[in-house]
């Protein structure tokens, strides 16, 4: 798709009021033909090109940057772990309206000013000659203030001069406005890395393989402490309009599969805030000492070991039964303390992978987090199939089963919560030997890795509520927390003939209930990022 390309702010200004036939041919391909879709995205256009004006003025020449937010069908907390997940962008996004400076300065000024203040910086003062090209080494000694804005432009900026340390950086006089709802699960803070990256690149004539960007701007968002991996921002970058994209990484892998007739993807908002990231890097540890433990445990298997994904039993030629003793041997929990007699040769590394959490007061939950893991990477797989065949009620229960592994409660018809244990014990693991290895179809087949919830416990009481009340909506195949969760949305796969049930059952029963607004987003797929 060809951008329109650079304009002076006052002819952006101008076109998109007068919705030109450049505007209406690019917006369409960007977003399809929905007359209400593209109604607000000239809305938020201009908001960031009045942003732009009144920031630095109408007569400069400007570029704008988009990256749209996400939605993960399938595939929770395994992308760093080389798990498959299944991506749509949606009808949501960042814009960011850019134009290059002289000098190394970013210049921050955001539609939203009351809570996104303006923030300015410069390149060499944050990252000198002397302090680049060990970028693990340079965020672990920086003092930022967590959750502002301006980290994830930074982010950006900062990595790329990082890796191109002989290069001087120019700056950028920059404007952001966007929609997608903030610490929702939808990576808003994302897509501020992703589309500051294609600006940083552009006005400093860069190039980066389209293939390696998602990598990338994964290393770049660990500059503001989270130590997660790259399918957010992969989303973004290779999305395709009306379609699914299934993904992996090491090495990436990306398909294309087309949204399936008949059925509606539901953002629903609980309206609670992401807890800080020190849960979500507690749980990104967990995941690589419970895999040092298996290559120390079982050393014939370990140069067969890269990635937690290839923990299964087909690449490591074993029984499923024997799969699952290889989990036996990992413990319910450990202290720090006792990882470290455990794998004294790993010194280093564990004290990396502590670093930016603090230890949990109990302990690190290996065994039930390296079995959600395990389990999410085999549904993950298994859901990007039942796509392609358009077996959605079958993908569905996939989508309500990984929820179960982040699960914190549950709710009876009448509203009265239990809580809920994702503890994995000998007991259990026995049980699904015993499964196994019985001549029971039924009791093999219930025992399959992809049916066990595991136990990651990234939910909250509200998700929790509305994937049960999603759940009992006739037409709804399966609801599940997305991305990280702790708050943020539920995703639910529904009918179309079945939205608007879907609709009041929640706003009766949730959002009226709590006096919140209408938190509900029935999502359409758009294209990826780039320049407009």
């Amino acid at each position: 798709m060809k951008s329109i390309g650079g304009l002076p702010a006052s002819d952006w200004q101008r076109e998109l009021r007068e919705n030109t036939e450049p505007i209406r041919t690019r917006f369409q391909a960007l977003y399809g033909k929905d007359p209400d879709i593209l109604s607000s995205r000239r809305d938020l256009y201009r908001k960031a090109i009045d942003t732009f004006i009144q920031s630095y003025g109408p007569k400069r020449d400007v570029l704008i940057f988009r990256a749209p937010g996400r939605i993960n069908l399938l595939g929770n907390h395994v992308d760093h772990r080389g798990g498959y997940v299944n991506y749509i962008a949606i009808n949501r996004e960042s814009l960011l309206v850019a134009s290059p400076r002289k000098d190394d300065r970013v210049e921050l000024r955001n539609f939203n000013a009351t809570r996104f203040a303006p923030r300015s910086f410069s390149i060499h003062d944050l990252l000198p000659p002397d302090r680049r090209g060990n970028w693990l080494h340079y965020i672990e000694n920086i003092d930022l203030t967590p959750g502002d804005w301006s980290n994830y432009i930074q982010a950006a900026v900062l990595y790329l001069q990082d890796q191109f340390p002989d290069q001087k950086l120019n700056g950028m006089d920059i404007a952001v406005t966007g929609d997608i709802p903030i610490a929702a699960g939808l990576s808003s803070s994302s897509s501020l890395v992703v589309s500051a990256l294609e600006a940083a690149l552009t006005f400093n004539h860069l190039s980066i393989p389209q293939q390696e960007k998602a990598e990338f701007c994964g290393n770049a968002e660990w500059y503001v402490g989270t130590r997660g991996g790259s399918g957010d921002h992969a989303a973004m970058l290779y999305a395709k309009r009306q379609a699914i994209v299934p993904l992996h990484f090491f090495p990436l892998t990306i398909d294309e599969v087309p949204l399936p007739d008949g059925y509606r993807v539901v953002a629903c908002n609980s309206f609670v805030e992401h807890a800080p990231p020190g849960i979500f890097n507690e749980r990104v540890a967990t995941y690589e000492i419970g895999l040092m433990l298996v290559k120390q445990q079982f050393p014939e298997h370990a140069d067969r070991l890269g990635h937690l994904r290839d923990l299964n039993a087909d690449n490591l030629g074993i029984s499923l039964a024997d799969m699952y003793r290889i989990l036996k041997g990992l413990p319910e929990w450990m202290s720090r303390d006792q990882i470290r007699d455990q794998l004294p040769d790993q010194a280093n590394r564990l004290e990396t992978l502590f670093a930016p959490h603090p230890e949990p007061e109990s302990g690190y939950r290996v065994r039930q987090v390296v079995l959600f893991g395990l389990a999410e990477c085999a549904r993950s797989a298994l859901g990007g199939r039942l796509l392609k065949t358009g077996d959605i009620e079958a993908f569905g229960r996939l989508k309500s089963l990984s929820h179960d592994g982040d699960r914190q409660f549950t709710f009876s018809r009448d509203g009265q919560k239990a809580p809920v244990d994702n503890r994995v014990s000998d007991t259990d693991l026995d049980t699904l030997i015993e499964d196994v290895e019985s001549e029971d179809a039924d009791r093999i087949g219930a025992a399959q890795i992809h049916l066990q919830p595991g136990g990651y416990d990234c939910s909250c009481e509200e998700l929790d509520l509305l994937v049960d009340l999603a759940n009992r909506v006739d037409g709804v195949g399966g609801a599940g927390l997305a991305g990280g969760g702790l708050g943020g949305c539920v995703l639910v796969v529904v009918r179309e003939d079945a939205v608007n049930a879907l609709i009041h059952t929640l706003n009766q029963d949730f959002y009226k209930p709590r006096d919140l607004p209408n938190g509900i987003l029935v999502c359409a797929s758009v294209a990826g990022s780039g320049i407009v």
